[in-house]
């Protein structure tokens, strides 16, 4: 039964294939015929979705420092969150500046 019914399914696609080349015309959904701007999109979507969740962190340690409740691990803990999360938005905003002076610079290079 089951051959009998993969031969039926290979005939059929052995003959309708040719037809398949003439159903179907592709078109470009994003929009983007360049590559190096399809990159550079994705990127500068996540170095602000990267930005948000930093922005996220900080909120997360101001919430710990105000529940604490004078407990002096926690508000380690929440400085400590604050902090780092600081340090990572500098990093998110200086690799945005790099990522912007290369775009440019390929920009002029290319044209």
């Amino acid at each position: 039964m089951k051959k009998t019914f993969g031969r039926i399914l290979l005939i059929l696609g052995s003959i309708l294939f040719p037809f398949s080349a003439f159903a179907v015309e592709l078109t470009n959904p994003l929009g983007i015929d360049d590559p190096k701007l399809f990159i550079a999109r994705i990127l500068r979507y996540a170095l602000g979705f990267l930005g948000i969740m930093a922005l996220i962190m900080i909120l997360y340690g101001g919430f710990l420092m105000l529940t604490s409740g004078g407990n002096a691990d926690m508000i380690k803990k929440a400085k400590s969150t604050i902090i780092w999360a600081a340090l990572g938005i500098v990093i998110i905003i200086s690799s945005w500046q790099i990522l912007s002076f290369i775009l440019n610079t390929i920009n002029q290079v290319s044209k």
